[in-house]
């Protein structure tokens, strides 16, 4: 483990100004020593760092086209590695404490972006959790924000069973009724934890839309019916294995409203067993471009989408929520037990080595990783 006070600088990965990656830049930098610190920040020896498309969303958004905010600015949101240093407020983590977690901080200087080889998070806006010694740096790096945000899609408020299904849901199937749910987009990596969270938690059918190719994959997630987007007609298919009692939720990880314009004839209906009837929930919104930022955001220039919201939380249509993931430290904690004692898989399409970051970014781009993309900062 490098100690910041002995290493004069370190190399970090930058951008300053839209469109992603025309001013992208391998960068000398000198760190912060611990008596910098805020009293919330901690220093972080990163190990790896896994990309996600809401990293190249942050770097293209239009107001970094402004010259006051034109600077570098870090790059990068999961990240694994080792506490080299803390500020005075942090309680919970001691140096050389191994740790995993997201840090999502668009106008954070050099030193708070993850794709760097020393980090400055802030513990107050971030979400971190000591690394499970049974995962590698790339599966913890891997895990933070697909798994929060797929957790919190499956979490209350955004869904509900109904009390037929809720009140033992781990009692065998042929003593309750057995939810069904949708994950539009199941290979996503977002997708692939919704599959796994819905089938191993909440022990429901799963029906997923992927491509073809990745049927296999998927039904290697817990996938129970896969519908291939790519040769089938999505809606017709979802409608004919629809359960009598309707789906208790679609998860969206595509965007568009090929689907959420059959929301009411897909979902479970109110009732007196489940008032609040099914839900549709979100992370990308009506868009269908990967380029702009999704999830609740998008309220505030997309006012239908605000009214569809409100109408269905008022019992005015289907619930309706467009989301983005909860920073909760107990969620991203269970990560360890998931994978040990349930068998959850962490799916990993490609690594990438520190230098190659412009080439693990094309890779996201092409749309078609299974798995995250790992950037592997530390070569051990």
């Amino acid at each position: 483990m490098a100690s910041p006070d002995a290493a004069p600088s370190f190399r970090a990965w930058t951008h300053s100004s839209p469109p992603f990656p025309s001013t992208l830049s391998l960068q000398q930098q000198t760190p912060p020593t611990p008596a910098h610190l805020q009293p919330h920040q901690i220093l972080v020896e990163v190990h790896a760092a896994a990309l996600n498309p809401v990293d190249v969303q942050f770097c293209n958004l239009p107001i970094f086209r402004l010259p006051a905010l034109s600077y570098p600015r870090g790059i990068g949101c999961d990240f694994a590695g080792v506490v080299l240093a803390k500020g005075k407020d942090v309680k919970d983590l001691e140096m050389g404490a191994q740790v995993m977690g997201v840090s999502m901080a668009p106008l954070a200087d050099v030193n708070g972006g993850v794709l760097s080889e020393i980090s400055v998070i802030d513990t107050t806006r971030a979400t971190v959790v000591r690394k499970p010694p049974h995962l590698s740096w790339s599966q913890a790096a891997a895990v933070p924000l697909v798994y929060l945000t797929a957790r919190t899609c499956l979490s209350v408020p955004y869904f509900v069973l109904p009390r037929s299904a809720s009140e033992n849901p781990t009692s065998p199937a042929s003593h309750r009724i057995q939810p069904a749910v949708v994950v539009l987009g199941g290979s996503s990596a977002v997708g692939q934890y919704a599959i796994q969270l819905a089938k191993k938690r909440l022990h429901a059918k799963v029906v997923v839309t992927c491509s073809g190719k990745n049927a296999d994959f998927v039904k290697s997630l817990g996938a129970d019916e896969v519908v291939d987007y790519t040769a089938e007609d999505v809606v017709g298919r979802l409608l004919a294995l629809r359960p009598d009692s309707g789906y208790v939720t679609i998860i969206d990880c595509v965007g568009g409203r090929q689907v959420l314009d059959h929301a009411a004839a897909l979902l479970s209906p109110r009732s007196r067993d489940y008032p609040q009837g099914g839900s549709f929930t979100t992370i990308v919104g009506d868009k269908t471009e990967r380029s702009a930022l999704g999830g609740s955001m998008l309220y505030w220039w997309h006012p239908r989408m605000f009214l569809r919201m409100v109408r269905g939380w008022y019992g005015r249509g289907a619930r309706y929520s467009c989301i983005m993931l909860k920073s909760d430290k107990a969620w991203l904690g269970e990560i360890g037990h998931a994978v040990a004692d349930e068998g959850f898989q962490v799916p990993i399409d490609s690594e990438f080595a520190f230098e190659q970051v412009e080439e693990a970014y094309k890779r996201l781009e092409t749309s078609r990783a299974t798995g995250k993309i790992v950037v592997k900062v530390r070569s051990d």
